[in-house]
């Protein structure tokens, strides 16, 4: 069931999905936007994640966002025929996205070591909480369970109480990741005959690496004894009818920002005289540097600082993002009308590419809008689909 609309670098690509909430899903839809056709196995009840508000139409704007372009069909896996079905269309696809744990996918004969002999190219991605084996191999997870156990939430509130970040980064990042692995696959069975391979994207050391990469620092050096505090190097500042952020690093940087925001004086201060005793006292120096920018308005200030080659960035509400000049030259936000639910809004693709093109514009499928479909794809007639409909096979 290719989209003949595709034009991403990864047309030509069949994907199965068997996940669902957030982040295999994600890493569904990001193959999608690159061009591959994605097949997605809900349960009889579909995905979940269907149930959340705000609705439209009966549409989740959470579910659509991650699951755009898809072709859905409702399979019950329990049943030997469901599995049946599913096995058929793993033997031909290249790519296939699970998001259960071990046990649940070799229990319905859809593990890796089980389909790989029918298709040996194919590359199985499992998405865990915790990934395939060790001490946590059973524990269910969720994001914010991953965010604790990683240290992201004493990292973001260490002189308060732990704070969990308010987005899904988690399992953003996870199905980020799993994309990247996804890709990297394919060019190695491009390049070796067609092998394929099980690639494992455990939530918690996908988000370790995201979170921790420029976290380390104190446990970088083993036997190193010089450690650094955790402090928040910037912070936002108020003009006469906004907030905004910035950063400075250098001793250059330094002089540009208070000349910008007119409190020169501050460079002869003794607690700002370089770069460590200003992120030791960046709290005082924010509060000083505010006094100076609290007497331009919002827009005379980025002027001026756009001018001079200062960084600072307006602090937005996500409709003032929407609409920034800058955010829509990028299509940031990728906005486009369907027949189904009026004009819709999703974050456009990250990257672009000159000669194969990203297609964002696709609508997230109601559940089992494709099941007849798909399964006439594999050989079966009406007759057929009506008798496994009958038995509650599908939906």
């Amino acid at each position: 069931m290719e989209d003949e609309a595709s034009t991403g670098p990864l047309v030509g690509v069949k994907v199965l999905e068997i996940t669902t909430m957030v982040a295999g899903p994600l890493a569904g839809t990001i193959l999608a936007d690159l061009g591959a056709s994605v097949i997605k196995v809900e349960g009889l009840t579909g995905d979940p994640f269907r149930n959340v508000s705000p609705q439209h139409k009966g549409m989740c704007s959470h579910f659509f966002a991650v699951n755009r372009h898809k072709h859905s069909i409702q399979l019950d896996l329990k049943s030997e025929d469901g599995r049946a079905i599913a096995q058929s269309l793993a033997a031909e696809c290249d790519v296939m996205l699970v998001n259960t744990r071990p046990a649940v996918m070799k229990r319905l004969g859809l593990d890796y070591d089980q389909l790989k002999q029918a298709n040996p190219g194919l590359i199985y991605v499992m998405i865990t909480g915790f990934g395939p084996d060790g001490p946590y191999e059973d524990r269910p997870a969720y994001d914010q369970v991953i965010q604790s156990l990683t240290g992201a939430m004493f990292l973001q509130s260490p002189e308060g109480p732990p704070a969990p970040l308010r987005s899904f980064f988690v399992d953003k990042f996870a199905g980020t990741a799993a994309v990247s692995a996804i890709n990297a696959a394919l060019y190695h069975r491009e390049r070796n005959g067609g092998q394929g391979q099980f690639i494992s994207v455990p939530l918690m050391k996908s988000f370790a690496f995201f979170s921790l990469v420029d976290n380390l620092h104190n446990h970088c050096f083993v036997e190193g004894e010089e450690k650094t505090g955790i402090v928040n190097v910037t912070r936002p500042f108020r003009t006469s009818d906004g907030t905004f952020m910035g950063y400075f690093q250098t001793d250059g940087q330094f002089q540009q920002i208070c000349a910008v925001f007119g409190v020169e004086h501050l460079l002869e201060d003794e607690r700002f005289s370089n770069p460590i005793k200003r992120v030791n006292n960046s709290a005082e120096l924010w509060q000083e540097l505010e006094k100076g920018a609290i007497k331009f308005s919002s827009d005379e200030l980025e002027a001026i600082a756009v001018r001079e080659g200062v960084p600072i960035g307006k602090v937005n509400t996500v409709d003032e993002f929407i609409a920034d000049p800058q955010s829509r030259h990028l299509e940031c936000v990728k906005q486009y009308e369907t027949d189904e639910y009026g004009p819709v809004r999703v974050s456009g693709h990250p990257v672009d590419f000159s000669g194969t093109p990203t297609n964002v514009g696709g609508i997230a499928p109601r559940a089992g809008q494709h099941t007849d479909a798909v399964l006439q794809d594999l050989g079966f007639d009406a007759e057929r689909i009506s008798e496994l409909r009958a038995k509650g096979v599908i939906r």
